[in-house]
């Protein structure tokens, strides 16, 4: 998986086909679709978030992908992301079946994702392997980097195969922007952080054995300025708007601050 910074990456711009169905019952109403990347001109199946259904928008479009962009270039399984763009011809496609009234009001650019098969969702009480704790440690000090309260026990939004796990739906996520979190020392854990922290779906299962978050955390430098240039350029312009700039501000001041925050990690889950 590249980074966005690898100069080989691109952010694939896929025209919209035809669908193929709703995929459960999200609030955001996800629709699996067919679709042909700009630059590769390859058929792949994609999930699009139209950016007009319940919960999206042109803001928490650019949530999505900033969030993927960060978790690329951390090195965790993220859904990979793209530019769904969705025409009145393929709205067309739809009329009489479901997704018809998202997708039409929702033409022009979508996020969404590449479509990933063989994986499936934590089973109750299901014992983590070796290779998912260490992704747990990972995906948990995320999650908390980037403010995000909507990965807990009875919505996952990850899958497994076993070994990796992969993560996706942060529309939600930087919640200081949303005002559902705000704390102006983000590299401290305050008293109200605790309690949505508390309830991320990995919590339990860290607290009840050992941690270590060192190497990731002292990652988060990869976080630079460079980072922020490249993602200005993919985020596609109608999605920009001041929210990126706290974002950035938000994450560059508690990277600056990561040392007192990994501190916070473990006093957490101490």
């Amino acid at each position: 998986m590249l980074k966005i910074t690898n100069k080989d990456y691109f952010l694939p711009r896929v025209e919209a086909l035809n669908g193929i169905r709703l995929l459960g019952t999200g609030t955001t109403q996800p629709m699996l679709i067919r679709g042909i990347c700009a630059k590769t001109f390859e058929k792949s199946d994609y999930v699009v978030k139209y950016c007009n259904a319940p919960r999206m928008s042109t803001e928490s479009s650019a949530r999505e992908l900033i969030a993927a962009f960060i978790a690329r270039e951390l090195e965790l399984n993220v859904v990979e992301p793209a530019i769904i763009n969705v025409s009145n011809d393929f709205v067309d496609t739809l009329r009489g079946n479901e997704g018809f009234k998202s997708a039409s009001n929702s033409v022009g650019i979508n996020f969404g994702c590449k479509f990933v098969t063989g994986m499936m969702e934590f089973l109750k009480n299901q014992q983590l392997s070796e290779k998912q704790f260490g992704e747990a440690e990972r995906i948990f000090a995320l999650d908390v980097l980037i403010s995000n309260a909507d990965r807990r026990k009875n919505k996952q939004n990850m899958l497994t195969d076993g070994e990796k796990v992969l993560i996706f739906d942060h529309e939600l996520a930087f919640g200081f922007v949303l005002d559902i979190i705000k704390n102006k020392t983000p590299w401290i854990i305050s008293e109200s952080d605790k309690t949505w922290i508390k309830n991320h779906y990995f919590y339990p299962s860290l607290k009840e054995n050992d941690h270590n978050f060192d190497k990731f955390v002292d990652s988060f430098k990869v976080l630079d300025e460079n980072f922020w240039v490249k993602s200005d350029v993919l985020m596609p312009t109608a999605w920009k708007s001041t929210q990126l700039d706290e974002i950035k501000s938000n994450l560059t001041s508690l990277v600056a601050n990561k040392e007192i925050f990994l501190e916070q990690l473990y006093k957490v889950l101490s």
